[in-house]
């Protein structure tokens, strides 16, 4: 008799135990502590990644960073930031280095500073003071020699030096001092293009101390530099390191044209290219081996499966949004007409720089407008 009553007694202390353990887990009782598995308490518990929101894009040239750029506003229209944008058109400055004189107030914030900056410009280190703190900097490059002879086609050179790309190396590029002397295009436009955009001074192109300071400069002060040739490597790892989603990075070639228009040059004209165009060639070499270095810390089969990924992404999207595609747009780029009621992400991905620059302007405007006004009531005694 004994025995059964211990047996009911232990059985009882165990049901008593288990519904503890219930009320415990279901915060019905409160511990003290948080409740943890063996492998979870012997394990570093990661960190929740925040995803940034701060950007600035330096706008390269001809180096796919208008289909960057796409995907950057749309991200800053989807999320409500506050964008710095071009009073008219699609440019902040270039020729003339950024200042702040050149924030129209009519765009303009509260605080006069901003979440994103994607437009074309030329860089200078006072960018700095018109972003928020925490912003990302970002800008890509490309192989400069295939880069002068997009933007000799593109930008229609042929017309104003009035030869052909081969002629223009033969007669116009003979040696670095005459091809320095060469008068910009449109005053923005020619050798040594992206460390021009990065803000570099054009009588330094030919001083190797010069060009190795400002690079150094631009390693100090970007995050992170995308190559062209690698881009949707480049925006996997752009992915990863702003935290955000890979559907994200999704895009429709934006200002791209097909190979088909691209003049074939012999290897001595590449060549001539390449010495002429000596300041990019460093920098870009530069940036190509930190790329790889970034790749191999990220991980190769990784950084395989992101590309894959983001090929599928993009597939679904042209197969989605897209009717046709064609080549009427400015210089032959491609462009896409869209099926029939097609949803809010298809209208913004295929949209050009100016149309949705010229829409998030007004959006800017009125939201700005009605700050004003609230100011102005809370302000009225």
């Amino acid at each position: 008799m004994r025995f059964i009553k211990m047996i009911y007694c232990f059985a009882y202390i165990v049901i008593l135990l288990t519904l503890i353990t219930f009320l415990m887990n279901f915060n019905f009782i409160p511990t003290g502590f948080v409740h943890r598995t063996i492998i979870e308490s012997n394990s570093p518990q990661p960190a929740t990644a925040t995803e940034k929101k701060r950007i600035f894009f330096l706008k390269t040239h001809k180096c796919a960073s208008s289909t960057v750029q796409n995907i950057l506003m749309r991200f800053g229209h989807m999320e409500n930031l506050d964008i710095l944008l071009p009073t008219m058109n699609n440019y902040i400055g270039n020729p003339m280095h950024f200042n702040t004189s050149m924030v129209n107030n009519k765009y303009s914030t509260v605080d006069g500073k901003f979440d994103m900056f994607v437009h074309h410009t030329r860089y200078s280190q006072e960018v700095k003071s018109v972003m928020r703190s925490g912003t990302i900097y970002v800008t890509i490059l490309r192989e400069p020699t295939a880069l002068f002879q997009s933007l000799y086609s593109f930008y229609h050179f042929d017309k104003k030096y009035k030869c052909n790309l081969t002629e223009f190396i033969t007669n116009r590029l003979s040696n670095k001092s005459s091809a320095n002397h060469i008068k910009r295009y449109n005053n923005k436009l020619g050798i040594n293009q992206m460390n021009w955009d990065l803000g570099m001074v054009s009588d330094n192109f030919e001083n190797i101390d010069m060009i190795n300071k400002h690079i150094n400069m631009i390693e100090r002060d970007f995050d992170f530099v995308m190559i062209f040739e690698y881009l949707d490597a480049s925006l996997v790892l752009l992915a990863h390191f702003m935290q955000w989603p890979l559907e994200k990075m999704a895009y429709l070639p934006i200002n791209s044209r097909k190979s088909t228009y691209k003049q074939i040059l012999s290897n001595d004209d590449v060549d001539r290219l390449q010495q002429i165009n000596m300041a990019d060639s460093m920098l870009y070499k530069r940036f190509l081996l930190k790329f790889k270095e970034i790749i191999s810390k990220y991980g190769v089969e990784k950084l395989k499966k992101g590309i894959q990924r983001l090929m599928v992404i993009n597939q679904e999207i042209l197969e989605m949004c897209v009717q046709s595609v064609a080549n009427k747009g400015y210089a032959r780029t491609i462009s896409y007409e869209l099926k029939a009621n097609t949803n809010a992400t298809c209208k913004y991905i295929a949209m050009n720089e100016l149309k949705y620059t010229s829409y998030l302007r007004e959006i800017q405007y009125e939201k700005q407008k009605k700050y004003n006004e609230l100011d102005k009531l809370m302000n009225n005694n």
